[in-house]
């Protein structure tokens, strides 16, 4: 059964193989607690509402609803979450714990079979009452849900209501946990956890940039995936890894949409960056937010099976790690051995050819044979050591792996208290006068990364980061509400040295550029017959609390509110919305070289793009109206040639500005300028010929087909007239007079 079965709980890995593929299907339907209550039996419905102390009688309409709405009442969720036992505590502690509404249910299952729980136990009670609801529901709502095995359930979620989240926390599992090591690790690493926070703000970017367009089953277009793909600071090698992650573009881009750094652009294909100011609000909590949505599984969601003991691994093998003592250690395979006693063996994914080129596995890197070894592996070793939950270490003389539970893996789990700050250090940049600045990790933190990311572009990430300053990058900070005085002072605070009067003096011109560009969300063009009226317009506006209208061409009016216009003043010509596409607004003369616009359906682009290839009539009758003439000439159709105009584009305008193809006069004229694309004008003969008319056209038929006459006929006008070559009409009245027919001349 397919896994993305609910969007809240997932995000589908966006990938090229949409693109050409329709394999995945549909995009998956909204899953919310309400949309699971709507599929749900009436029988089901009106025992969890009996539960609740309402009395539903026997309806069978409305039940959904009223449920819902009682479940919304201040403290009730959390009223009814105090009143169950520790099991069924724990099970809603894992909806808390990854923040997420939904679950896999063979995956969930999975997770409390790890931890040693009951499943009955575990979600009997909170189905009774109508805290937890299977997505799609049961077939028949008698049969219970338990045991969550993949034959029964999968592709099943549980969804829970969403102010379980807020009540339900998560706690150290009971037992006896994994067995730890006589002696501490040697050689201990430990991550900063910025790693994926540094990534994510390189998508940002790049979304930022440009959006990102998605096809119908979710993916991305080939072109924007390759786009990502080649980026060196987003796609390039991560330095401080133990364990490569499988095509971890996709992965920085499932939790990039998880924490909603990148947002899916409403009524649209596109996937476009969040406001600068997610940095401001969030940028603190990030990394928490990160390893949340990691432990939720959001990049398991690749269209395949029930990830099942792969997800479930993730918060069963940190949550046994927080139940020992800090100062403990455990041996990767120790644990994967004792783990495999309480849980199902994992299923490796079977990559596809374009997601096994992008895994970044070294040569050296080989599989164990065991599944529970090699997931754990990668999951620990992996995302788990990046974003900086746990510490690793050797053990023993094999030299096999080892590891803790950090201060900040505690915190994520809610176990424990935030981690201690590292050490600040203030001066932790180099900006060179090639506009390239060097940062180092140690003296950045979430918030400072988001500042950074908002004025400098990215470039390559490792031990020692870089970015660039360009004209884009400081553009991009001052739309996002800083001041040049504002780059300028944090870069100087935070310098080793003090700040290059070149990189200075560019960052003042950049914003200066910007500066003469004035930005109108939307506004209304008023255009005039000539100056002097727009003039006379402008003397006799009224004053108001509106912004008055500013010029903007010598017969434009630019106005910001429309409602103070007077139109009464005005004789309106015509309207035109500019969100919507051009219109067929030119007329062609009879002549086929004179255009002239119609107000009522043109717009202020239409003289524009007439006055490159086509002059101005002069001393036009019409000049006092909005209907302007043009006229087509060699010399203007020479200077559109300079331009660079083609015969092609000419001739798209003509469709599309007048419904109709391009005269052949203006054609034809286009040939003698050498316009791009037309061939050369051939010469013009000339010439007195002499035509020959028959009353039937058997006779001319006749006088063509003889060998005496034939020889003397050009080209055939029509049924009853032909050419006669030579014009001399003595040869052909010698022929016929042979033949005994006379030639009469006109």
């Amino acid at each position: 059964m397919p896994l993305a079965l609910c969007v809240e709980m997932t995000d589908p890995t966006l990938d090229d193989d949409g693109f050409d593929t329709d394999d995945r299907g549909e995009p998956s339907p909204p899953c919310s607690y309400r949309a699971a209550l709507a599929g749900a039996a009436p029988f089901r419905l009106r025992l969890i509402l009996r539960e609740l102390g309402r009395d539903p009688g026997r309806r069978t309409t409305g039940l959904a609803e009223e449920l819902a709405d009682r479940l919304e009442e201040p403290g009730v969720v959390a009223g009814l979450i105090s009143d169950l036992s520790p099991v069924e505590r724990q099970g809603l502690g894992l909806f808390a714990l990854t923040e997420t509404a939904a679950w896999p249910a063979v995956g969930f299952g999975e997770t409390l079979r790890g931890l040693g729980l009951d499943q009955q136990q575990a979600i009997e009670r909170p189905m009774a009452l109508g805290l937890i609801a299977p997505m799609p529901p049961a077939t028949d709502p008698e049969v219970p849900l338990w045991p969550l095995d993949p034959d029964r359930v999968g592709g099943t979620r549980l969804v829970v209501h969403p102010a379980v989240l807020e009540s339900a926390r998560i706690t150290e599992p009971e037992g006896e946990g994994p067995p730890v090591l006589d002696e501490p690790a040697r050689l201990v690493r430990e991550s900063d956890g910025l790693e994926a926070v540094l990534r994510l703000a390189a998508l940002w970017q790049l979304a930022d940039t440009s959006p990102l367009k998605r096809t119908r089953q979710g993916g991305l277009y080939k072109r924007d995936r390759q786009r990502l793909d080649e980026d060196p600071a987003l796609a390039g090698p991560i330095a401080d890894v133990l364990h490569p992650l499988d095509d971890h573009v996709s992965v920085w881009l499932s939790l990039a949409r998880s924490i909603g750094l990148l947002i899916d652009e409403p009524e649209s294909d596109r996937i476009v960056a969040a406001p600068a100011s997610i940095w401001a609000e969030h940028g603190v909590h990030l990394p928490q937010m990160i390893a949340a949505r990691w432990l939720g599984g959001v990049d398991l969601t690749d269209g395949g099976d029930d990830p099942g003991s792969t997800l479930a691994l993730r918060p069963v093998s940190l949550l046994w790690l927080a139940s020992l003592k800090e100062e403990a250690w455990v041996s990767l395979d120790d644990l994967a051995t004792w783990l495999s006693v309480r849980m199902r063996a994992p299923t490796l994914p079977a990559l596809s050819g374009k997601a096994e080129r992008r895994r970044g596995r070294s040569a050296d890197e080989t599989p164990s044979g065991d599944p529970m070894t090699d997931v754990l592996r990668s999951t620990l070793l992996g995302p788990a050591y990046l974003l900086g939950l746990v510490r690793v270490g050797e053990a023993g003389p094999s030299r096999a792996p080892a590891m803790q539970l950090t201060e900040r893996g505690r915190y994520v789990l809610g176990l424990g208290p935030p981690p201690p700050p590292p050490p600040r250090i203030e001066q932790f940049l180099f900006v060179q006068p090639n506009f390239e600045i060097v940062a180092y990790r140690q003296g950045l933190n979430p918030a400072l990364i988001g500042r950074l990311s908002r004025f400098a572009r990215w470039s390559q990430l490792g031990s020692a980061l870089t970015l660039r300053l360009n004209s884009d990058a400081i553009d991009r900070g001052l739309a996002s509400g800083l001041s040049v005085d504002q780059i300028r002072d944090w870069l100087t605070r935070h310098g080793v040295r003090p700040l290059p009067d070149g990189v200075a003096g560019a960052i003042a011109s950049w914003a200066g550029r910007r500066d003469r560009l004035t930005y109108y969300a939307s506004a209304t063009l008023i255009e005039f017959s000539s100056a002097e009226e727009l003039e006379n317009a402008l003397a006799e506006w009224a004053e108001g609390t509106a912004p008055p209208p500013v010029r903007v061409a010598d017969r434009v009016l630019l106005v910001e509110d429309e409602g103070a216009i007077p139109f009464r003043r005005f004789q309106l010509a015509g309207a035109r919305d500019y969100r919507k596409p051009p219109e067929s607004c030119v007329e062609v003369g009879p002549d086929g070289i004179t255009l002239s616009a119609d107000p009522a359906r043109g717009d202020l682009f239409i003289e524009a793009e007439l006055s490159r290839f086509a002059d101005p009539v002069p001393n036009d009758s019409a000049e006092t109206t909005l209907r302007r003439r043009y006229v087509v000439s060699p010399a203007s159709l020479r200077r559109g040639s300079h331009e660079g105009m083609t015969l092609t584009g000419l001739a798209q305008w003509y469709t599309y500005r007048t419904g109709a193809p391009m005269p052949p006069v203006v054609r034809w004229l286009a040939s003698i300028v050498r316009f791009e694309g037309a061939q050369a004008a051939d010469a013009v003969r000339a010439g007195r010929p002499l035509i020959v008319r028959t009353e039937r056209s058997e006779v001319l038929d006749g006088l063509l087909q003889h060998p005496d006459t034939r020889t003397l006929f050009g080209d055939r006008l029509g049924p009853t007239a032909a050419i006669v070559k030579s014009g001399d009409p003595e040869r052909l009245q010698k022929a016929l007079t042979m033949l005994g027919v006379s030639l009469l001349l006109e």
